[in-house]
């Protein structure tokens, strides 16, 4: 398992073949996994509760939930800061945020960004569709909340949050620019890094794909 080992088998040896967007690249099932996960929640809601939970069989659970757990959100922090080895920063001196809540702007910056992690470019779910799918089908099936173990691993691996792009630690702001929709692998693969230290680049000076917007399944 990666998180007890010295280094992540997802992440390349070589730093100059990693990722300049984000800590790590998810792997090219994620998006097979996603339309499996519409077709299932676009049956739910036809009230067609028996072919929804054959079609979230598609979206390989266990193992959107095994790379999340062990690779996603474990890479940034834990193996490319360390591996870098770039200088200790030095103590941050400054005002920190008050207002750590992003809530209020969370709608404007998932239609800004077109529900896609501004990072790793991933399409991602709105929490408030997981949560209706969890009520349609029912916990024992799809759950959103819970230890990792428990949830269903759409629920971790597409699923959207934001991210404040320089940490709050480090001075980083509750605002619309310095804040960035973002996959939960993203989210806390960066945990508390800035950019300089995880060896990528600014996703607000990054254009966003425009074949690959969409409503995150809400309305």
């Amino acid at each position: 398992m990666c998180r007890e080992a010295d280094w992540c088998s997802e992440l390349n040896p070589d730093p100059k073949k990693w990722s300049k967007t984000c800590p790590l690249q998810p792997p090219k099932y994620f998006d097979k996994a996603l339309n499996a996960f519409i077709k299932a929640y676009r049956a739910a809601e036809d009230g067609d509760i028996k072919r929804a939970v054959k079609l979230l069989t598609d979206t390989k659970s266990e193992d959107l939930r095994h790379w999340y757990m062990e690779h996603g959100q474990m890479s940034g922090w834990h193996y490319r800061v360390k591996a870098l080895k770039k200088p200790k920063l030095e103590k941050f001196t400054g005002s920190l945020e008050t207002n750590k809540s992003f809530s209020k702007y969370e709608s404007q910056i998932y239609k800004r960004d077109g529900y896609q992690c501004r990072y790793c470019g991933l399409r991602v779910i709105d929490t408030k569709s997981l949560l209706k799918m969890e009520k349609m089908v029912g916990k024992q099936i799809f759950r959103v909340k819970g230890k990792n173990s428990e949830r269903h691993g759409v629920a971790l691996a597409l699923r959207a949050t934001i991210d404040h792009v320089k940490p709050l630690s480090r001075g980083g702001r509750t605002r619309i620019d310095n804040l960035v929709t973002s996959c939960w692998s993203c989210n806390y693969g960066k945990l508390n890094a800035t950019l300089e230290q995880l060896g990528i680049t600014n996703p607000l000076k990054r254009r966003i794909n425009p074949n690959r917007y969409w409503n995150g399944l809400m309305p």
